[in-house]
């Protein structure tokens, strides 16, 4: 296989525990990807700022942030790929979540914003992955300009498949951590982000690796040449792998890249 790109999803995967990874080996190995002209692609649920706050410019990374929602190739200030708002959806959606007083966040292409209802603790929670983050009174004030949501609940699967019923197809709600639900536009996941970069630097994904853990990762994994479940990775995304990394705890990813990466 001739490695064109390595995409990585990161809380679960690339990451280890407490957000940290191990830097100095990662440069080396971001260096080897340079010297074989492999682009490197962070693929995450999480917020492009939250994201691009683990890397430095040098690092040269494209990002698929919020499930492929924004896409911003090296060194780009903002999207060139994202989805057109649909505020009836939007509005539908909020009126659902605010409802059932489902502690949530909705994005837009400057940032997200959350309700004042929400308890300080899922605040600070959603901070660490949204790091342009507002609290305001009406949600539907901004309905024009939402584009997705992101819950946390307790059990991700049943809830994703109930919201999934409620809101009729006008989102898809996939799971994307171990207490968080994605509320997605439909058509929008991260094989579309990945598709987008690749179609952009003219490399056919059949020449690429992605690295995932979670449900938000499955149309990922299936859209790449080498898809590599984590050890800790759901059963879903171990079904869809072609390979099993070491778990994020144990560093999986470099590891794999350590022993696949032309020297």
């Amino acid at each position: 296989m001739d490695i064109r790109l390595v995409a990585v999803d990161m809380d679960g995967t690339f990451l280890r525990p407490g957000m940290t990874y191990d830097r100095e080996r990662f440069l080396g190995l971001r260096q080897r990807m340079r010297d074989a002209s492999i682009r490197f692609v962070v693929a995450s649920g999480n917020q492009y700022w939250q994201l691009s706050s683990f890397f430095e410019p040098s690092d040269d990374i494209a990002y698929a942030a919020e499930n492929g929602h924004f896409v911003y190739d090296v060194g780009g200030e903002a999207p060139f790929a994202a989805p057109d708002a649909r505020p009836d959806a939007a509005r539908a959606m909020i009126a659902l979540l605010d409802d059932r007083r489902i502690p949530y966040l909705a994005s837009t292409m400057d940032g997200a914003v959350t309700p004042s209802w929400m308890h300080d603790d899922d605040v600070a929670w959603s901070r660490q992955y949204y790091h342009r983050l507002d609290v305001i009174d009406d949600m539907d004030a901004v309905a024009d300009d939402v584009l997705k949501a992101a819950l946390r609940v307790e059990d991700p699967l049943p809830i994703a498949a109930e919201l999934d019923a409620a809101l009729g197809g006008a989102f898809t709600a996939v799971v994307s951590g171990p207490e968080d639900v994605d509320l997605n536009v439909p058509g929008y996941n991260k094989a579309v982000g990945l598709r987008h970069l690749a179609e952009r630097w003219g490399i056919d994904l059949a020449d690429a690796v992605a690295f995932g853990d979670n449900h938000n990762d499955l149309e990922m994994l299936r859209a790449v040449g080498l898809p590599v479940a984590m050890a800790n990775a759901r059963p879903a995304v171990l079904d869809a792998a072609a390979r099993v990394a070491p778990p994020n705890t144990a560093d999986g990813v470099l590891d794999v890249l350590d022993e696949i990466l032309p020297r």
